[in-house]
């Protein structure tokens, strides 16, 4: 019995020519379509709306819910043939900032209470390496996505560039200025050790 398209992209992930071919189906109405492509993007999305502005999983996943209704009601708008990947990520860039200018606006108009600030995570055990997430925490937040969107989502930097409307140079110095900071970090923890 063969696997259908949905177990088939839970086991490993499609290639970036099936997402632009799950895209293409899903405009002209394919009813799996649908479902394969959230399967297949909501990890690393929900991974991207994580590592921004170091949200909670709930944050991250109305984002992601956001997301996908904004795709499903632009979808008209994606061009066969072009990489999904950055129109995607284009989308779900402007729904974080979005939702960010939302959140301060709601946060303008609350009235603060006295409440004691969470501390910063630390690293768990000092001999392992810190999460993906805790590391990229100390990067301004335009490295921040452009490593984000390299590392955990995959896309390559004209890719990025498309998705951020950067040029590929403004991505390479981005990722190039992240890079140097992290391995200053991971430096600096390393020599802390005992």
């Amino acid at each position: 019995m063969a696997p259908t398209q949905q177990e088939s992209a839970a086991a490993s992930p499609p290639s970036i020519a099936a997402l632009d071919r799950l895209m293409t189906s899903y405009q002209q109405a394919d009813p799996e379509a649908p479902a394969a492509l959230i399967g297949a993007l909501s990890p690393a999305l929900l991974r991207f709306f994580r590592t921004q502005d170091l949200m909670s999983r709930e944050q991250a996943d109305d984002l992601l819910q956001e997301t996908w209704l904004r795709i499903h009601r632009v979808r008209h708008t994606y061009r066969p043939g072009q990489p999904v990947l950055p129109w995607v990520y284009a989308i779900a860039r402007r729904v974080r900032v979005d939702g960010y200018r939302r959140t301060r606006r709601i946060r303008a108009h609350e009235i603060a209470t006295e409440m004691l600030p969470e501390p910063r995570p630390r690293f768990e055990t000092r001999n392992s390496l810190p999460a993906f997430e805790t590391l990229v925490a100390v990067l301004p937040e335009a490295q921040r996505e452009v490593v984000t969107m390299l590392k955990a989502g995959g896309l390559s930097l004209e890719e990025v560039a498309r998705a951020t409307s950067c040029t590929v140079g403004a991505v390479k110095q981005k990722a190039s200025r992240a890079y140097e900071r992290l391995r200053r970090l991971l430096q600096e923890e390393k020599n802390e050790l005992p």
